[in-house]
């Protein structure tokens, strides 16, 4: 059976722009919490250039029946050109936070 559970990671740009996806995906009910890390230094490759810029990150929380709505979602909202998003299934952990994104989420 597939995890029930997933956290999603994207990058934006700045804490403005991170607040605001985070606060549409738990309005909208897609994502139950969104952790905010402020400040990360990325270095990257992208169009023939090393990059390096200071970026802030975002755990998304929410469930695999609104995987696709979260990422479609990220990527209507996104001001980057390709938005990293990257899933991870959450295998294991509380049972009573799980029962509270339940909760949330439906």
């Amino acid at each position: 059976m597939a995890p029930q559970y997933k956290i999603i990671m994207t990058t934006c740009d700045n804490q403005q722009n991170a607040s605001l996806l985070a606060k549409q995906l738990v309005t909208l009910k897609l994502a139950a919490c969104v952790n905010i890390l402020p400040t990360i230094e990325s270095v990257y490759m992208w169009q023939g250039e090393v990059v390096q810029q200071t970026e802030t990150k975002l755990f998304i929380k929410t469930k695999a029946d609104k995987l696709s709505k979260v990422i479609s979602t990220i990527k209507e909202l996104h001001n980057y050109e390709v938005p990293e998003i990257q899933v991870l299934d959450v295998t294991g952990g509380n049972l009573a936070y799980f029962h509270w994104m339940d909760e949330v989420l439906n």
